[in-house]
């Protein structure tokens, strides 16, 4: 096997994703979303029914920092397209959908839709399959991840 196999698959796995990202933020401009929100609401919507989400789930969630959670969550809150509610004590909070970013979600999933479905399309649904287990393995490899102390 080459040497820098491995390397050359996270680089193009990191060129796709940046490309993905772009795509979609241009895909999501006209709602005023980035693709970051995007994730952000859908996740708020996925996991957080009926009750919220806490922060700290949804940064484990979306595979980011928590403080990104925060930017994120303050951005949406001000827009009204979140809200934060009681958590389990008085320091805690959850994070739900409002009305408002429910129905930008609802206008948002149809593009997102559109543009999964442009990007994958030359893909036999088999090869989808396969991927889609890869890709699975991946993620659950870089959520068990702890970077070595320097």
């Amino acid at each position: 096997m080459d040497d820098l196999l491995t390397s050359r698959l996270c680089t193009a796995l990191m060129r796709i994703g940046t490309k993905m990202a772009t795509g979609f933020d241009q895909h999501f401009a006209a709602l005023g979303l980035t693709q970051a929100q995007f994730r952000f609401l859908l996740a708020v919507w996925e996991e957080g029914e009926p009750d919220g989400i806490m922060p700290s789930v949804l940064a484990e969630h979306l595979l980011v920092e928590r403080a990104t959670v925060s930017v994120l969550s303050t951005l949406l809150v001000n827009r009204g397209l979140i809200e934060r509610r009681p958590g389990e004590n008085r320091r805690s909070h959850r994070l739900a959908l409002t009305a408002q970013g429910g129905a930008l979600l609802q206008q948002a999933v149809p593009r997102a839709i559109h543009l999964a479905d442009y990007t994958l399309a030359t893909i036999e649904p088999a090869q989808l399959l396969a991927l889609s287990d890869q890709l699975n393995l991946i993620e659950a490899r870089l959520r068990d991840y702890t970077p070595p102390e320097e």
